[in-house]
């Protein structure tokens, strides 16, 4: 099966559908049905369970009132979820919805599912399809983030039936992608391969969260150990964490995956890695500075700003890097401030002076 470029063999008959406007879902959603126009397919249809999220319906979008509807519609669904339970949640109505078109005679579905999801999960709903006739599972998850997504400069990890994905190929490069990893049939495969994927990601951006708060302490400065970087690891995720961790860029347009998705990923890697006996300490790092991240009001900003954890623990402030400013001694060690902002010792307990006796 080819790896990066091939030539598209679309059935013209073939109607797709998507489910999912989120962070990667909005942009996937808009440039495969980009693709389908620019080749005279079907307008997409689409559902998201936030309906008012949605673009609106169009010559080249078409709305499902329902994950249902969508899947009596469509011969290949397209779903990208936020976490297992909106993909266990939404896959009980398109399933459902795939039953419902095969008993009345219909063709069966091919479900294309996007997310990071723990393996057992995608097992379970490749076996659930698997009764289902004519429909097939396929675990398909990806790399890159949402900026990379825009791009369609994503990387397919495919998985399933051999000729199911021979089907879908055409629909996932250059639409929404630019190169394809097939690990085979094995649908589990596919989201170890994934959370392997992503420990690697989240042990770059530890790496980096501890070494420029460490520059920063010992007045290298983050901006000249960013040089090196660039210099001597030239890679994408060094160079695009590093540069949102120095330049604090964790929210608004340079936003990617969030905290609450890293915690999650973070949870799912920890517990693989204990399913199979293997310790993972940079992860377990990684996931307490996550923690510290949304401990501190950082839950829906980019999961760079784990270097929070570091940061705070050598007093600094989380998502700045500015030092903390130190409060004036009054002999009791503790500080309040009122309304109008004014400081005011609080008396505590605590001491005026020592004496040796």
């Amino acid at each position: 099966m080819p790896h990066s470029k091939h030539e598209p063999q679309i059935s013209k008959d073939d109607q797709i559908g998507f489910i999912g406007y989120g962070n990667m879902g909005a942009p996937m959603l808009l440039n495969l049905s980009h693709f389908l126009t620019q080749h005279s397919l079907p307008p997409l249809i689409v559902h998201n369970r936030t309906l008012s999220r949605l673009p609106p319906a169009s010559d080249s979008l078409v709305h499902a009132s329902s994950a249902k509807q969508l899947a009596i519609k469509c011969d290949i669904v397209f779903t990208s979820l936020a976490d297992d339970k909106a993909v266990q949640s939404v896959f009980e109505e398109l399933l459902d919805g795939a039953r419902e078109k095969t008993a009345n005679g219909g063709k069966g579905v091919v479900f294309v599912e996007t997310s990071t999801i723990y393996p057992t999960v995608s097992g379970e709903l490749e076996r659930q399809a698997s009764k289902i006739p004519q429909t097939y599972y396929l675990q398909c998850p990806v790399f890159g983030p949402p900026p990379v997504a825009k791009k369609s400069q994503l990387v397919w990890v495919v998985s399933g039936d051999h000729f199911a994905k021979k089907r879908v190929l055409p629909y996932l490069v250059p639409s929404m992608g630019r190169k394809i990893i097939d690990v085979g049939s094995n649908v589990e495969r596919a989201s170890n391969f994934k959370l392997n994927g992503n420990f690697l990601v989240l042990g770059i951006m530890e790496n980096l969260a501890e070494a420029l708060t460490l520059s920063e302490k010992t007045g290298v400065g983050s901006d000249l150990l960013m040089e090196f970087v660039k210099e001597f690891l030239p890679a994408p995720s060094f160079i695009g964490y590093g540069t949102k961790m120095q330049t604090n860029a964790f929210e608004g347009v340079d936003r990617g995956f969030t905290v609450e998705g890293g915690l999650k990923d973070a949870n799912h890697i920890r517990h693989l890695a204990a399913s199979v006996n293997t310790t993972i300490p940079i992860i377990d790092l990684a996931h307490r500075n996550l923690i510290t991240a949304r401990a501190h009001g950082g839950g829906d900003l980019d999961w760079s700003s784990l270097i929070a954890g570091p940061r705070v623990a050598t007093g600094l402030e989380p998502f700045t890097g500015l030092k903390k400013a130190p409060p004036l001694d009054t002999g009791f060690g503790a500080k309040a401030e009122d309304a109008e902002g004014v400081i005011e010792p609080v008396a505590v307990g605590g001491i005026k002076e020592v004496k040796n006796f």
